[in-house]
């Protein structure tokens, strides 16, 4: 996508710091600013022509920190989707996704809130394995970069990341009035992509183990299942295999097929394969657990709830939220304790 527009300079922008919680999942990305949400898809189109109408999420990256992207512009969330639904980037098609496209991400959903020219960002964000890779994501981030959104609104956002932490210690801050202080406890995070168990001693992370696997497993393998084969003549599409799994209502799309027998046929094998390992990791930690608590996009999924009520674990309201909202109070700590 090309402009005959000039580029705004970069320069110090009057407006007022805000601290902010970052989480860019294999799913979904989320962010938190002063208590306002955004969650958009975690995907990326690259953009090498004009489209026929802007979406929501579109970035045109003119000017920044970031010179490798400059001229360039993407598609991000639902848009990216509708505009291709066969070739956009999701990121957990790279082992390093989080990393590739973490500003993309950041980008594109700073498009979905209200324009304002400037942004100037104190960030908190989280990564599996902060200390090998919390640098790098740093890096990504970090900076001002000079962007078009929505084909559209002349932004600069200055991207100051105070910290990158661990996966699920933003839930954890979140949830902080769920732990017994004294007592030990249990979070299982299942995401999209990978389920981490975290054991600690009042809010003190004293262990983690991760196993691979996550909701996308489930999802794909209803989008490979033959029924599903058979019925769309070719593999399902996953962001409709989603999206109708996220409102329970199973309908694909709006082609009038309900999968909901595919769902209930596909969810026994996921359970034994994905959540079931992740049981077994922190049988030895349950026994003295007095909190067992349950977040990201799997334990939102039907009937899991009822299954770990079963075992004791306690899923949280909102998963997809906790670990950004406990972020963003991280930031504001942080950027309170700092001025």
């Amino acid at each position: 996508m090309t402009s005959t527009c000039q580029s705004p300079p970069i320069s110090t922008s009057s407006y007022p710091s805000l601290p902010v919680g970052l989480d860019v999942g294999n799913g979904s990305t989320k962010m938190v600013i002063k208590g306002d949400e955004r969650r958009i898809l975690s995907y990326v189109l690259p953009l090498h022509r004009e489209v026929y109408d802007t979406q929501i999420g579109t970035v045109e990256y003119l000017d920044g920190s970031r010179s490798d992207l400059i001229g360039q512009s993407w598609m991000t969330g639902k848009g990216a989707y509708l505009q291709s639904p066969k070739s956009y980037l999701k990121v957990s098609h790279e082992r390093d996704g989080k990393i590739i496209y973490g500003l993309h991400l950041l980008l594109g959903v700073i498009a979905n809130f209200p324009h304002q020219p400037d942004w100037n960002l104190q960030l908190i964000a989280s990564i599996q394995d902060a200390k090998a890779f919390g640098n790098e994501l740093k890096s990504s981030l970090s900076g001002r970069h000079s962007v078009r959104l929505n084909s559209k609104n002349l932004t600069t956002v200055t991207v100051d990341v105070l910290s990158v932490v661990e996966e699920g210690f933003g839930a954890v801050a979140s949830a902080s009035s769920e732990f017994d202080r004294t007592g030990q406890s249990v979070v299982f995070d299942f995401g999209a992509g990978t389920c981490i168990v975290s054991h600690f001693q009042g809010v003190k992370l004293i262990g983690r183990e991760y196993t691979d696997g996550g909701v996308e497993s489930l999802i794909n393998a209803i989008a490979t299942n033959i029924e599903t084969r058979k019925y769309i003549r070719s593999q399902g599409d996953a962001n409709l295999i989603r999206a109708g799994i996220e409102d329970k209502t199973f309908n694909y799309g709006a082609t009038g097929w309900n999968f909901r027998d595919i769902y209930q046929a596909e969810l026994k094998p996921w359970v034994q394969s994905v959540l079931a390992p992740a049981l077994k990791i922190a049988q030895p930690w349950l026994a003295s657990a007095s909190t067992k608590l349950a977040i990201g996009g799997g334990a939102q999924l039907p009937q899991i709830g009822s299954l770990l009520a079963a075992k004791g674990i306690t899923s949280l309201s909102d998963s997809h939220w906790v670990n950004a909202r406990g972020l963003a109070s991280l930031a504001a700590l942080k950027a309170k304790g700092s001025s």
